[in-house]
């Protein structure tokens, strides 16, 4: 007896990191007796797949961005294959539910469906309905288990839909239990056998609530269903880590948890065992990011220990106004100083993400009307509590100081102009372009090694992305995101010239790096003049694609010698910089003609058809 095919859909979009999502859903369906098939749209003719493979069930999940190549897969399987069942996951389905009621599917996978794909899949084998199965929305059962949200967001009506708490099941305790990923079906079909770096993750969950990210939502939904953060057990981690090793040619390995296990008392028995046992197990330099502020010269020793070859601390912002009161970091200089000054007194070398194009307020115009003046402090004075509600105390903080600071004098303008040192000292900046040149300044005195400075782009599900939708800043249509969050911004607030400037910033940041990160002091003191250079002189120019060349360069050379060093031939140098710099290019400039040199998919792996998002 022949046994039921899923095909998995996947897209290429340059990516260098597997998918863990469709790598484990495949591992779990085999469990089940299904057979796995892989689509990669780029490569395969998907209507020959259908027809040849007659599969069952067609999979894929989707991020915000990279999802309208999989609603048009979607179509394209609905119409010559209309018995087949599609069903769809990820963030994207998570956060617009009502995709099921807009688009062909028979499913869609709401949260981690690690138990909820199998009872998917075993319903689906036995023909029994799937409407009673929790975590998972179909046309039939959609008015019963969906919510309109009212939330604070304002989000658009359409993106407005949230699964109810009785249709999902808790978060997902017992990781041990949950099967190796199969690699077998990307690594056989894909150029990922190739990649010698590898990806793994030691647990899930981040209880963090980055306005940026999709974890204060994604906590949210599970309010009262489990433990934020969940670990492998390190036996059982290291494990699948020496299998993978002795299957497939592995020189690296990359965590992608959102925090590796390196919190205070939560994680500290986890991590001196894993600093003993990975290197017996395993025995492979790993990279691993975690927070500045939870770091320690014990756990970093810890990790040195293991083997660590270099860590991820992100910045997001080297401004403290939007650190602080816009993308709710939760850490002020002294943690971040201190974290990344551990790391180069042990030599650890540091990748830090700074997100530039942020929108935030300005500095009120001291000369303005009396009401354009109070409407523009309020913009600055709010912007915290807006941006998320739990957050009144940020702005009570700062509405004091500017109190305080209007109290000592008895002149409005004497008034105005105390306001404004006060605001400037809480980082408040002139104009726009004011906090991203704070950010690459700021890269430059924390000695990065290497750094990466994304586009905010204003996901649905995100706080900051429905307050950049409320206030008129994007128009809320999801559907015209660039995969990649390392292009021009999608903000409306900007002009042509800002957005020239920050996508320039964004690649000479990177650059600057080359200077920032070395131990040599004399290339070193370079960095405080190349950054002024930098800054004042190349980023206003139009020679964003002669930027983007040497950034390429900077990147793939630093990746090679500070951030992934492993073995390589001079041919697999050779290709992975080609496949790099298409990479590179798609990215910045949305340009697909060097994407056929290799098969990948989106920028933020979940770990599940819905799984928690990778960011």
């Amino acid at each position: 007896m022949n046994k039921p095919t899923v095909l998995y859909v996947m897209r290429d979009d340059g990516d260098m990191t597997e998918p863990m999502n469709i790598m484990l859903l495949s591992a779990l369906g085999q469990q089940k007796g299904f057979r796995s098939e892989l689509c990669v749209l780029e490569h395969h003719d998907l209507a020959e797949m259908i027809k040849a493979l007659k599969p069952e069930i067609v999979a894929m999940s989707a991020i915000t961005g990279s999802h309208q190549a999989l609603l048009s897969a979607n179509r394209t399987v609905k119409k010559i294959a209309p018995e087949t069942k599609t069903v769809i996951g990820g963030p994207f389905a998570t956060f617009r539910p009502q995709i099921v009621r807009e688009e062909p599917f028979d499913a869609v996978g709401i949260g981690e469906c690690d138990e909820a794909w199998p009872a998917l899949l075993e319903a689906w084998n036995l023909n029994q309905s799937i409407d009673d199965i929790h975590n998972i929305v179909t046309p039939e059962n959609a008015s019963r288990v969906l919510k309109r949200v009212l939330a604070h967001s304002d989000e658009p009506a359409s993106n407005s839909w949230r699964i109810v708490p009785e249709h999902l099941r808790p978060r997902m305790v017992a990781l041990d239990d949950l099967p190796f990923m199969d690699r077998e079906l990307i690594y056989t079909k894909t150029a990922f056998a190739k990649r010698y770096k590898r990806t793994m993750m030691a647990g899930r969950g981040c209880p963090f609530r980055c306005t940026y990210c999709f974890e204060h939502a994604w906590n949210d939904l599970y309010r009262g269903k489990g433990k934020t953060l969940q670990r492998h057990s390190v036996e059982r981690l290291c494990a699948e880590l020496q299998a993978l090793k002795t299957n497939w040619d592995t020189r690296f390995i990359k965590f992608y948890d959102d925090v590796f296990p390196v919190f205070d008392n939560t994680d500290d028995r986890w991590l001196e065992e894993f600093a003993e046992t990975y290197p017996r197990m395993v025995g492979l330099p790993f990279h691993c990011l975690v927070r500045a502020e939870q770091v320690t010269e014990h756990k970093l020793r810890l990790l040195k220990q293991a083997g660590i070859a270099s860590i991820t601390m992100s910045i997001e912002s080297g401004n403290p106004f939007v650190r602080d009161y816009v993308l709710i970091r939760d850490m002020d200089d002294t943690d971040l100083r201190n974290g990344f000054d551990l790391c180069r007194k042990l030599r650890i070398p540091t990748f830090a993400n700074t997100i530039l194009a942020v929108p935030a307020p300005t500095l009120p115009d001291v000369t303005a009307p009396d009401e354009l003046y109070e409407k523009q402090l309020k913009a600055v004075l709010s912007i915290a509590s807006e941006v998320d509600p739990q957050r009144k105390n940020k702005r009570k903080r700062l509405e004091d100081q500017v109190r305080e600071a209007a109290e000592e004098h008895t002149d409005e303008q004497a008034k105005r102009l105390a306001v404004r040192k006060v605001l400037t000292i809480a980082g408040v900046r002139a104009e726009p372009l004011d906090y991203d040149r704070d950010s690459v300044r700021y890269n430059q005195e924390l000695g990065v090694s290497f750094g990466e400075y994304p586009v905010f782009f204003p996901y649905a599900g995100t706080q900051l992305g429905a307050y950049a939708v409320r206030h008129g800043y994007f128009d809320g249509n999801y559907d015209r995101l660039h995969a990649s969050y390392q292009t021009v911004s999608p903000l409306d607030n900007f002009t042509p010239q800002e957005k020239l400037e920050q996508q320039n910033l964004a690649l000479l940041g990177t650059v600057l790096n080359l200077f920032t990160g070395s131990y040599n002091p004399l290339v070193y003191r370079f960095s405080k003049p190349a950054t002024w250079f930098a800054i004042k002189v190349l980023a206003p120019l139009p020679l964003t694609d002669a930027y983007l060349r040497v950034y390429s360069a900077a990147k793939n050379w630093m990746h090679t010698r500070r951030i992934y060093p492993m073995a390589k031939s001079v041919r697999e140098r050779i290709d992975y910089f080609v496949d790099n710099y298409g990479l590179d290019r798609f990215k910045q400039t949305r340009s697909q003609r060097w994407l056929g040199v290799f098969a990948h998919r989106g920028d933020r792996p979940g770990q599940t058809l819905g799984g928690p998002p990778s960011v």
